[in-house]
């Protein structure tokens, strides 16, 4: 299936999410469910009317897409796992843009901070091809070693890094979804504490309960609904399983390739961006989202970032919901969620709204130097 006859033909017409933070009322799969009907009513569809499911499992073995097809009494055409959420918006689109489904919802939900679930391990990465021995146990490791690579390299600094924290902790403040809410001062972000050197904590995406979802139909059928949704008019994906091996291992390689599919796919110009999604486990990864997808220099992010210019107000925009670190660790889910709601003019406090927000970018991946999606959301009518 050609990437053209399915740019342009798919939009976002419902999108749930529920309370963020944590949950101990609920498990993982009644946090899916509660973000599917969300999504269900804010697209005035019947359930009836749903006839692909695709669901993200989620950390302590939940989001079987058997138990939740189960639990919300459907017979799709296509059910299916997915494996991320960038994954999960890639199919959906597909399935509508090939005909096989007319109306996809995806569905994720987590308890893993109530389930306190812990993410380090002996062989973190899916090739193995090093362990805890050499201090990369958890993903945190890999982002403090980004940010001390960009430091040796280019002479970036941790006040510089701190604009993000800075920025998206702004953000949070004005979203009432966020799990942490007090902006923060640069003087503030100096005096946290250390988790890995040169990353402090409010540099860590924070665990966190919840869920996200959306439904996903052609154009066409949108008219007919109440909120016809953004169209998905770029798209541009990336494996990668060199890990370590890759020479530009520290600075998110697979995010270049990913980076030339959806800018030769899309008649969308990095001017055209009013804002900007990317999936921030850590703060560094915004310094090479901006990079490896063309909007500043390599090696000049750290720079380009300063002055309020990835804050509401600034140049580009960047994760103003508050990111992982201050919104909600959601693997990406809260990005599309977020992004629809600012195209549709609706963030819930208007100080966060971008202004005339018509064209918005989200990137997520799967780990610090693996799988990348990326897609470009517009409103076309």
């Amino acid at each position: 299936m050609a990437l053209e006859s399915v740019l342009g033909r798919v939009n976002i017409v419902g999108i749930g999410a529920t309370r963020q933070g944590k949950l101990p009322e609920y498990s993982a799969d009644d946090i899916a469910v509660l973000a599917f009907r969300e999504a269900l009513r804010d697209s005035g569809l019947q359930k009836s009317d749903i006839d692909g499911l695709l669901v993200q499992r989620s950390y302590g073995d939940a989001g079987d897409i058997k138990e939740i097809g189960h639990r919300l009494g459907l017979e799709p055409v296509v059910g299916d796992s997915v494996g991320h959420h960038g994954e999960a918006v890639h199919k959906a689109a597909m399935l509508v843009a090939s005909g096989m489904c007319k109306y996809v919802a995806v569905v994720y939900g987590t308890n893993q901070r109530t389930n306190r679930n812990r993410f380090g391990r002996n062989v973190y990465h899916m090739g193995g091809n090093f362990d805890e021995v050499y201090g990369l146990s958890n993903p945190g490791a890999t982002a403090a070693f980004n940010y001390r690579r960009r430091m040796a390299d280019f002479g970036a600094t941790e006040e510089q890094l701190g604009a993000i924290a800075v920025a998206q902790s702004k953000g949070a403040s004005l979203n009432p979804l966020a799990v942490y809410r007090d902006a923060l001062t640069i003087d503030e972000y100096m005096d946290q504490r250390y988790v890995i050197a040169p990353l402090r904590i409010v540099d860590f995406c924070m665990v966190s309960d919840g869920g996200f979802a959306m439904i996903f139909t052609s154009p066409e059928r949108a008219r007919d609904l109440p909120k016809p949704g953004p169209t998905i008019v770029g798209m541009g994906a990336q494996a990668s399983f060199l890990e370590l091996d890759h020479p530009r291992a520290m600075y998110h390689p697979s995010q270049l390739p990913n980076a030339k599919m959806l800018w030769d796919n899309t008649d969308v110009k990095h001017e055209d961006v009013d804002a900007l999604y990317v999936q921030d486990a850590y703060t560094p990864n915004v310094f090479s989202a901006l990079e490896n997808y063309g909007f500043c220099e390599f090696g000049t992010a750290h720079e380009w970032a300063q002055g309020g210019r990835i804050e509401l107000g600034g140049e580009l925009p960047v994760n103003v919901h508050g990111g992982q670190n201050r919104f909600s660790y959601m693997v990406g889910w809260h990005n599309t969620y977020d992004a629809v709601t600012q195209l549709r003019n609706e963030a819930m406090e208007r100080e966060r709204q971008v202004p005339d927000a018509n064209t918005i970018m989200v990137t997520v991946s799967t780990g610090h130097w693996q799988s990348t999606w990326s897609m470009i959301y517009r409103n076309e009518r």
